[in-house]
């Protein structure tokens, strides 16, 4: 719209009072003395020139009009019209115009109460209030459509005035339903998240109570999520989440007759909490019996398939039930049942589903009071470090040691590490305990130097959590200046898992090793999901055989097949490979003739305590000599029977 035009409209809007309102002001024009000529012909009297008076609103203060204003004014998407106090539509925009259905010079002139009705459709008062929220607008002949308004004051040259915010009423059902959306849907899978998922359930309960019909609450956790995520990457991982989502609603909608039964008002609900977190509520369930067949249909059908490429991933589930109003309790208590019936089945085997019991809620009490006890286990000095030798197969002579992680609670005794590293890695104290392990062994190889034994290797074990710990490698590197240590003697033992993360962080960790010196070796190798690919890529300098594949050892062909087939690739990428948990002299000769470099186990010795273990490896140290005088210079490999037997150990 020509701003000239607004000049004229809003000067004669001020002295209004004085001459009667033009019928039709369209395609009026100011002349350049500010005469606006075209009124006075239609009014047919003389009238005194009167100069256009500058525009002045709340955003604009200027003498003339702001070109950026009327920019601004005339470009926007948004559909705006400026009236006067009385209801002068004085200015209208495109996109006002647009939604009128008509040009801005038919517009200009008129009062906004022909164009704007309330919802209802009856006129409105015209004051701001009546104008708010949701109205109608004139959009042709005999066409109103619905539309929301907004009324921001203005004031020029005194006189109040107001400018009009048009927008389609659509536009905010579709922001009110977008809104809705985001706040009780998960975004990745379109279903229920937690919100929504408490809500219902609190409906449900009330439902259930109501009408004695018992619902059944299931937790679905996957299994092995982490391992999909960490090495295939996010990407994947959420394709594999929405397929998961997939098959649980096709599955809920088959098993209708498996949860019909006399209730009208039945309902399942499927939600997902966040992760790999997943939640069923399935009302009127009818017994435990059919909340367990509804629980073994969801296990099969997470088990089709899921194609990445040319791989097939298989995800598991672990499910925890609970009842209700069997299980008498409020929400809160409801959810926090079935999670531990969840973890219940997870500790059980994965892949289950496990009701809940008030045996089970006793369980998880012991289990926090287990966790309580840890906690303290530093600071009381709990935690101590046995040693386990590892001895090459040809010389006979000891390479290193092992670091093993040992817990003395003052309540319990000596508890099994099969209990408490677990503990230890869900609960994320195992990094604090991880970088205490790392300083205390490396302190006994310092002290072991002091007392003149052999210079040897020592092998600390390394969680996932403190692999990607940002300190891990600072602590490495300090942990070894203080104590005088060469890097090559430090020995970091990894899961087959961690090779899998191929992501710039575990290979930026990789990378550091490599700088700083230390060995790296992975542990129980054979018993994950690593490939050559993984091994090619990173700087390993030790493959360890699982004591799985070498305790049927020399009887059991398959067994035999896998230790020659690691020990051969190892070779072949210039590894070198350590058998674990060799306790008898057929294994060990076994081994060295597969041409296996060390081994470790209860044949050398059980782990021992630090000092305990310095006078063993001194005894050993001195029977090697007495071997090797009796023996003479060897041109062969050490007699392994005749070391052993000359052996002490304490």
């Amino acid at each position: 719209m020509p701003m000239a035009r607004y000049r004229l409209l809003a000067w004669f809007d001020r002295n209004g009072d004085a001459m009667s309102k033009p019928a039709d002001v369209s395609s009026s024009v100011a002349t350049s003395s500010g005469i606006f000529a075209r009124w006075v012909e239609r009014r047919r009297q003389p009238v005194a020139a009167h100069p256009v008076a500058p525009m002045r609103t709340g955003l604009v203060s200027h003498s003339k009009i702001d070109p950026r204003f009327e920019q601004l004014f005339e470009s926007t998407s948004e559909a705006l019209m400026l009236c006067s106090r009385k209801g002068l539509i004085l200015a209208v925009n495109a996109e006002a115009a647009k939604m009128c259905g008509q040009a801005p010079t038919g517009l200009i002139g008129r009062n906004m109460l022909e164009l704007i009705r309330n919802a209802r459709g009856a006129k409105t008062d015209g004051d701001d209030e009546s104008l708010r929220g949701e109205s109608l607008l004139k959009a042709g002949a005999d066409t109103w459509t619905r539309v929301r308004v907004r009324v921001t004051p203005l004031v020029h040259e005194g006189a109040p005035q107001r400018l009009l915010h048009l927008k389609p009423a659509v536009e905010g059902h579709q922001a009110s339903a977008r809104l809705h959306q985001l706040a009780n849907f998960d975004s990745l899978t379109g279903l229920a998240n937690r919100a929504l998922f408490r809500d219902r359930l609190t409906q449900a309960m009330g439902r259930a109570k109501r009408t004695g019909e018992p619902l059944a609450l299931m937790f679905l956790d996957l299994d092995r999520f982490k391992v999909v995520n960490d090495s295939l990457g996010h990407e994947v991982g959420d394709r594999l989440l929405i397929h998961v989502a997939q098959q649980l609603k096709h599955c809920l909608r088959t098993v209708d007759s498996v949860l019909r039964c006399s209730s009208d008002e039945q309902e399942t609900t499927l939600s997902r909490l966040g992760g790999d977190e997943f939640t069923v509520i399935a009302e009127a369930v009818g017994s435990a019996e059919r909340a367990g067949l509804v629980a073994q249909r969801l296990l099969e059908a997470l088990a089709t398939p899921f194609v990445v490429g040319e791989e097939e991933i298989v995800i598991g589930a672990s499910i925890g039930i609970s009842m209700y109003p069997t299980d008498n309790v409020d929400l809160d208590s409801l959810i926090r049942h079935t999670d531990m019936a969840m973890y219940r089945s997870k500790s059980l085997g994965r892949g289950m589903f496990t009701f809940y019991s008030d045996d089970l809620n006793e369980a998880v009490a012991t289990r926090l009071s287990f966790e309580s006890s840890l906690r303290h286990a530093i600071d009381r000095e709990e935690f101590l470090l046995h040693y386990q030798p590892k001895v090459d197969l040809v010389t006979a002579e000891v390479t290193g040691v092992e670091a093993l992680l040992r817990w003395h609670c003052p309540q319990k005794g000596m508890v099994r590490p099969d209990r408490f590293i677990t503990v230890l890695e869900d609960t994320g104290m195992i990094v604090p305990v991880g970088a205490w392990v790392i300083r205390a062994a490396c302190a006994e190889m310092a002290a072991w130097d002091r007392l003149g034994l052999p210079p040897m290797r020592m092998a600390v074990n390394m969680s996932a959590r403190q692999f990607r710990h940002q300190h891990l490698i600072s602590l490495i590197e300090d942990t070894l200046r203080e104590n005088e240590i060469d890097p090559g003697r430090l020995e970091i033992e990894l899961t087959e898992t961690l090779l899998m993360e191929d992501n710039e962080a575990s290979r930026n960790m990789f990378a550091n090793f490599a700088r700083i010196g230390v060995r790296l070796a992975i542990d129980d190798f054979g018993t994950g999901h690593s490939s050559l690919a993984y091994l090619k890529r990173f700087k390993i300098d030790t493959l360890k055989i699982d004591r799985s594949f070498v305790s049927e050892l020399p009887d059991d062909a398959d067994d035999a097949a896998i230790a020659s087939a690691v020990i051969a690739m190892g070779h072949s990428m210039r590894m070198r490979v350590v058998a674990e948990g060799v306790e008898t002299q057929a294994q060990a000769d076994f081994l060295r003739h597969l041409g296996c470099d060390e081994i470790q186990g209860y044949l050398l010795s059980r782990p021992l305590p630090g000092p305990d273990m310095a006078e063993w490896l001194r005894e050993y140290h001195l029977n090697r000599q007495k071997v090797i005088r009796a023996v003479g210079k060897a041109t062969g490999p050490m007699p392994l029977l005749t070391l052993w037997e000359a052996s002490v150990t304490p």
